[in-house]
Parts: C-alpha cells; sequence; structure tokens
C-alpha cells in the first residue's frame, strides 16, 4: 500500500529570511506585499503572533499595535526557489519528493509545504514515526519550523497534518486504511477546495468531512461543482491523485546515512564503494546496466552537492563505478560533513549477461578499453574525449562525426546538405583515394544533350567513358 507524507512548514516564508538574518530570530517579523495598493501582511513569524500580529492585517494597523515590527517585502519568487531546494534537500529521505503546488511559500501566509512518496522507504529509518521525527529534528536543526503526517493517500496526509492539535510531537501516523475514520472530525477546508466553496458548504452546514461522506457523489457535483466529490475521493483513496516528483526518479539507487556527519575522505570513498556494490547488485539482478551515474551529498546546513559520471558502455562493474568519483571527490566541500550520501543510475540500458568464454583474452580487452575511456571522459571532460562515427555523405569532410565518447545515442546530425527525400541505397562504393587542391575543369562530350557522356577531356587528355550513372 503506498504511503505518503505531506510535509508543513507553516513559518516557512520567515524562517527562510531569518535563515538570512540571524539578527531578526528573536525579533517580530513580518513580510509585507502591495494588494491593491494597500500594504498587507503576507506571513508573520511567531514572535510576532504571540504580540498579536497577524498575517492580513494592513501594515498600519500592524505598526500601531507593535511600533517595532521588523517588516521586509514578500518575495514570492525566492520563497518558491527555496521550496524547491528544500523538496531536493528531501532526496535523502526518499527518491519522490516534490513541492506540494497548493502548500508553497506563494500561498497567503507564508507556508511551505513538501510531498514525499516513501513506500518502501521507512525501514531504513527505522519505521514510519523515526522518520517523520528524523526529518523533522533535521529541518529544526537548519531553521524551519516543521509538522509532518503520512498516510495512504496524499489528501489525507494534507488534512491530518494541517488539522491536528500538535501538543509534544510534531507529527501524525495514520494507520494503514484509517484515513477515513481520522479526517472524519477535520474541516472541510482539509480537502485543499477554494475559499468560495468552503463558504457554499459551511453555509449549508456541511462543516466536517464526515458530513460530505454520506451524500451522493452526484449530488455534490450537481450543487458544488465536480471540485468537492473529487478531492474527497482522493482523500479517501477512492480516485487516484497524481503527483509529478520534482525530478523522475531511477528505481536504481543506493542510499547510505551516518549516525554523525563523516569528513575525512577515506570515509568518503568507503562509503562511495559500499553504494557501488550495493547499486551493482541491484542493476545486475534487475539486468540493467548504469551509462550515467549521479552521487549526492547531503550536509548537515541542508546544501547539496553532486557528481555526475558516464561511462561509454552499460556498466554494473562496482569497483569501475566507484573509480569514476573517487577521482572527484576533492570537489566536495565537507567542512561541515556528510550525513547522508545518495548513489543513482539516472540513465540505464539493457544490459544481458554474456556466456563466458574460455579464452576471454578479447572481452577483457574490450571491457578495458570502455573502462579507460570513462576514466579519461570525466577525468577531462565528456567533450574532450570522442569517438569517429561514419556517416553516409558524399562529401569527404563530412563523412566522419565525432562524438562524445560517453554519450548515450550517437544520432546522425542533421544535414543541410541532404535533400527530405531518402537515400535509394547506402553509399557503400568506394571514396577517390586524392583529392585536388582546387576544381579543375572538365568537359564532357555527350551525343545528345542531357545524354550521359560518352568521353570527358581533363587535362588536355580525352578519356572514353565506359558506364555512367545517374
Amino acid at each position: 500500500m503506498k504511503r505518503v507524507i505531506s510535509l508543513w512548514l507553516p513559518k516557512f516564508a520567515t524562517d527562510r529570511l531569518c535563515r538570512l538574518r540571524q539578527d531578526w530570530l528573536d525579533s517580530p517579523l513580518a513580510l509585507v506585499d502591495d494588494a491593491g495598493g494597500k500594504l498587507v501582511l503576507h506571513a508573520v513569524n511567531t514572535v510576532a503572533e504571540q504580540a498579536g500580529i497577524r498575517t492580513g492585517m494592513t501594515l498600519a494597523d500592524a505598526r500601531a499595535i507593535l511600533p517595532d515590527l521588523q517588516t521586509s517585502e514578500a518575495d514570492f519568487e525566492a520563497e518558491n526557489r527555496a521550496l524547491t531546494q528544500l523538496s531536493d534537500w528531501c532526496g535523502r529521505f526518499s527518491p519522490w519528493t516534490a513541492p506540494d503546488e497548493d502548500g508553497s511559500g506563494h500561498a497567503f501566509g507564508g507556508a511551505g509545504s513538501v510531498w514525499l512518496d516513501v513506500t518502501g522507504c521507512a525501514h531504513l529509518f527505522g519505521g514510519e514515526d523515526a522518520l517523520m521525527r528524523d526529518i523533522i529534528s533535521r529541518l529544526n536543526t537548519i531553521g524551519f519550523t516543521a509538522c509532518a503526517a503520512i498516510a495512504d493517500t496524499p489528501g489525507a496526509a494534507w488534512a491530518t497534518v494541517r488539522y491536528t492539535a500538535y501538543k509534544r510531537k510534531r507529527w501524525t501516523n495514520v494507520a494503514r486504511g484509517r484515513a477515513r475514520d481520522v479526517i472524519a472530525a477535520m474541516p472541510v477546508a482539509g480537502l485543499r477546495l477554494a475559499p468560495a466553496t468552503i463558504a457554499g458548504l459551511q453555509a449549508v452546514g456541511l462543516r466536517r468531512i464526515g458530513d460530505l461522506m454520506p451524500i451522493p457523489r452526484t449530488a455534490l457535483v450537481d450543487r458544488f461543482g465536480s471540485e468537492v466529490a473529487d478531492r474527497l475521493n482522493q482523500a479517501l483513496g477512492d480516485r487516484p491523485e497524481p503527483v509529478s516528483p520534482l525530478a523522475v526518479s531511477s528505481p536504481w539507487y543506493a542510499r547510505q546515512t551516518f549516525a554523525e556527519p563523516i569528513g575525512r575522505t577515506e570515509d568518503i570513498v568507503l562509503a562511495v564503494r559500499d553504494l557501488a556494490r550495493n547499486l551493482a547488485a541491484t542493476l545486475e539482478a534487475d539486468g540493467i546496466g548504469a551509462r550515467r551515474l549521479t552521487l549526492a551529498f547531503y550536509h548537515p546546513d541542508g546544501t547539496i552537492a553532486r557528481i555526475e559520471a558516464g561511462t561509454s558502455r552499460a556498466s554494473r562493474n562496482a569497483g569501475h563505478l566507484a573509480r569514476l568519483f573517487t577521482a572527484k571527490l576533492d570537489r566536495i566541500e565537507a567542512a561541515f560533513g556528510i550525513d547522508a550520501i545518495t548513489l543513482t543510475a539516472s540513465t540505464s540500458e539493457k544490459l544481458s549477461p554474456r556466456q563466458a568464454a574460455l579464452d576471454r583474452r578479447g572481452e577483457q580487452d574490450d571491457a578495458g578499453v570502455a573502462e579507460l575511456t570513462d576514466r579519461l571522459s570525466n577525468r577531462l571532460g565528456g567533450e574532450n574525449v570522442v569517438q569517429m562515427t561514419l556517416q553516409e555523405s558524399h562529401i569527404p569532410e563530412r563523412a566522419i562525426m565525432t562524438t562524445p565518447a560517453t554519450a548515450r545515442t550517437r544520432p546522425a546530425p542533421a544535414a543541410p546538405w541532404r535533400t527530405a527525400t531518402p537515400l535509394k541505397r547506402p553509399l557503400t562504393r568506394p571514396r577517390p583515394l586524392r583529392l585536388l587542391p582546387r576544381p579543375e575543369e572538365v568537359e564532357a562530350v555527350a551525343p545528345v544533350p542531357d545524354d550521359p557522356p560518352v568521353m570527358f577531356r581533363w587535362r588536355k587528355q580525352v578519356f572514353r567513358i565506359e558506364h555512367a550513372d545517374g
């Protein structure tokens, strides 16, 4: 059964700014937006909230209540970029993460929200409760206030994380199959409905999600449109809810987390080798070889460093894959340590098992050349190590095309000298052995115009033509 975490950061916008301005951590802070020529508070931090400041107030009213209120202009683009970066950071817990469009930083109130599909991942962190506790603890460490809820559907997790009364722990685990019972007592706003729709439901006495459950869906559609029925069905799991991940996740990856951050090069190298072995085992089980790999380092301060490497042909040789990265580890800044590393085969190809021969010299030679090509490409740059590919062209200069040796596909380039009509037969005839430094005149003689020539004169000599084509 699918398990989804909805991560909610109610003070995301102000937390983001306080991470940049440490002197504002203990000061009342509000982000101001221009709403039709009137300055209103888009978001406020906890200190300002405790002093009676609320989102939606005009700046003048807020100043009257709290003259020393710190203010800054709301920056929606920066908030969305930061939320995307945070979603990327959550990749340390799951390969499938995405910013929540219904709870992103540009929402009124400056909240932020992230989806994590942790199906099959929780046991790696000691269970679902331990996973959510770890997420919230790490976010608090880097300056974000967060709550989390896990459920069978995104809709149930979204409603639960926002409408649960938190006391000590700031996460909620909705047991498998219990989403209907848990969200029934929650307000209809937990279905992610438009404000006008929420007001319409409340006007007729439908205030809780449980009030909507016994009503036929057709009646809800007739009265309130399809939005209410769709959101209700999604929250209950009666209708799938597709959520696009931040990046296309690969099923072939390996992850390693550390109880304490590591920083020594020797420790990082050992971790990379372990990851390569684990990834190679997964690739071999599925008959797959890696063509492009990404090694991601997650730092305690919330930043991520990545190294990419490619191969000239599909490979699942653990030692070779590890060596592609060990030469690049000096690029990683580990001053604050590294507390998680992931290795992902972002591009892969089918790699069938090979029958072992008695004399494996040729096979070993081929593998050695491919591995040497990979090491050179990753050290010197993929564009600096190329291979030649024959092309069908009458023009000798265009008969060979160079392509990066580690390119996954090597299609023929668009040839402007060719017409749209395909060639009737491949150019298999021998190419000329000699090229003249400059064009020379050739006088052709034909019995009738437009007929094939019977002879031609070149350099004052006459040559008889035995056969002509074209």
